[in-house]
């Protein structure tokens, strides 16, 4: 079951919704830009074929956060970064500290985009990942969450349709974090539950490696992870938090927060000892764990 349906209160079963955004884009551009990114990221990029995309981590050198994000290789000597917006800047500058003698340019810009999430992978609109050296139709590659996120000529050709605010309800009902929102430059990757799809653990050392590999060996048993939590009401703040049994120390604190029919969804950061609790008490309501 995917998880936007096992929403309570729900997201309808049908749609498709198309919505103008802007995403980060970080371009590493050279004849060492593969040799250089592979003892940079998570992923394993010198296997990409022009046109792949695949989500991968930027960490720092202690193994915390940089970002998340898609990576597509747009050329034999160029890849494209598709990052939240505020993320580009810290990826170009990470990248930039170890650069030293690469032959490689890094550049970051903002880029508009349609973003288009449907039921139905066979709703949205298809075409090449990468087209001429720029990003095209780029998959969001999210578990369980079709989609795909339109940029450069394609945009002309997708109409922005339906309720926007849905997009933000889904992202939240797939436990998908945001730059600057879900985390932050103190987040281990084993907290945000993405060490599964960012991560090539076949792959040679890169930077931050250590503690990605220590935790992934102990269950990636982090001292907060995020949860989604739903609820009927009127949606709480950004911040609120949550409590077990409604009483004592909170638990839980929400990170994002979003309105579906009438009731809510939220991403949570939850502390490991309440990692078990299938509810929590935020303000006057009661929260719902999701699977």
């Amino acid at each position: 079951m995917s998880a936007w349906r096992s929403l309570q209160p729900a997201i309808p079963e049908a749609f498709l919704v198309a919505r103008r955004t802007r995403f980060d884009v970080v371009r590493v551009v050279g004849p060492q830009a593969g040799s250089y990114l592979e003892g940079q990221l998570s992923q394993n990029v010198e296997t990409l074929d022009v046109g792949d995309c695949r989500w991968s981590l930027l960490l720092q050198p202690q193994g915390h956060m940089v970002a998340l994000f898609r990576v597509v290789r747009t050329g034999p000597e160029a890849f494209s970064f598709i990052a939240d917006p505020g993320a580009g800047s810290s990826i170009a500058a990470r990248l930039e500290r170890f650069k030293l003698g690469t032959q490689a340019e890094i550049e970051s810009s903002t880029c508009e985009a349609i973003s288009v999430r449907s039921a139905e992978p066979t709703d949205l609109p298809a075409g090449p990942v990468a087209h001429d050296g720029e990003l095209a139709y780029v998959p969001l590659l999210w578990p369980e969450l079709p989609g795909v996120d339109v940029f450069g000529a394609a945009v002309e050709r997708v109409a922005p349709e339906g309720d926007p605010d849905l997009i933000e309800a889904l992202r939240i009902g797939a436990g998908l974090p945001v730059f600057g929102v879900d985390y932050d430059d103190r987040t281990v990757p084993a907290s945000l539950g993405v060490v599964d799809i960012s991560v090539d653990f076949t792959k040679g050392c890169y930077t931050g490696q250590e503690l990605v590999a220590r935790m992934d060996s102990r269950g990636n048993n982090a001292p907060r992870k995020l949860r989604v939590l739903s609820a009927v009401g009127a949606a709480p703040a950004v911040g609120a938090e949550g409590f077990v049994d409604g009483g004592g120390d909170p638990v839980a604190e929400l990170t994002s927060v979003a309105s579906i029919s009438n009731g809510w969804v939220a991403l949570a950061s939850v502390k490991r000892a309440a990692l078990e609790v299938a509810e929590f008490h935020v303000g006057g309501t009661v929260a719902v764990v999701q699977p």
